[in-house]
């Protein structure tokens, strides 16, 4: 007949096991009792960081997990100047927000709204460095403006005073109704047109090569691919006028 043999219950490695399990269960509750410790936004340039802590439900740091990040997207995404966001968060108790944010292109004087580049309009405040649209455009004409200026850098949008919608016109015939002219705060005037906007990105280095203000004609009438024609303020009423070399 075989003895059973009594296992003697080692105290030591229980005590192990359940410590173990408490730090667990502690480390656990510690991290879903965590308040968001530290809040980091990236890609806002015209939306302080104050208003979007506070567009997002963040601004008195509540708890870690009670914050889910579709839902601050969601909030976010309700701000005019937001094209999209992503939100992650870590364990340590951060929280990142990633922002595309549109620019501001112009302010409509017609109505006195600011256009962004995601062709929304919205309530004018005090923004600085941004063109005004002094003039009625034709609404597919205009649409194209939005469109072409998007492309631009906010740095050389910020270089622009006043756009006038400036249809060249000569003895009743329509020449070209796609042009404008960019009252520049450098005093210059640009003649641009929708089809060679994109040239307005050379303005920085044609405006280094000249030595007084003036007209520069960057539309298709009076540009071609190797010069740009430039005329001096005080030539004007003369017709004398210079190229510029790209």
């Amino acid at each position: 007949m075989e003895k059973k043999v009594k296992r003697r219950l080692n105290k030591k490695a229980l005590i192990v096991v359940i410590l173990i399990l408490y730090l667990i269960i502690m480390i656990f509750y510690y991290v879903y009792k965590m308040p968001i410790k530290n809040i980091i936004i990236n890609g806002n340039t015209i939306l302080s960081d104050s208003m979007i802590i506070n567009s997002a439900g963040l601004d008195d740091y509540p708890n870690l997990f009670k914050v889910r990040s579709k839902q601050i997207e969601k909030k976010l995404k309700k701000l005019d100047l937001i094209i999209d966001v992503e939100v992650t968060k870590n364990l340590f108790g951060t929280i990142t927000i990633n922002i595309d944010e549109a620019k501001i292109l112009f302010l409509n004087k017609t109505n006195n709204l600011l256009v962004l580049s995601n062709k929304k309009e919205i309530e004018s405040t005090n923004y600085s460095g941004i063109p005004t649209l002094i003039n009625y455009v034709p609404s597919e004409i205009y649409n194209n403006l939005i469109e072409q200026m998007t492309k631009i850098d906010s740095e050389i949008i910020a270089l622009i005073s006043e756009i006038e919608y400036n249809p060249d016109v000569k003895e009743d015939i329509t020449i070209n109704d796609n042009r404008f002219i960019l009252k520049m705060n450098d005093g210059n005037l640009v003649y641009i047109d929708i089809v060679n906007f994109s040239n307005l990105k050379m303005y920085k280095t044609i405006y280094s090569n000249l030595d007084k203000s003036g007209i520069i004609h960057l539309d298709n009438v009076y540009a071609d691919a190797d010069t740009i024609i430039f005329t001096p303020f005080d030539k004007v009423n003369e017709g004398e006028s210079d190229e510029l070399s790209e």
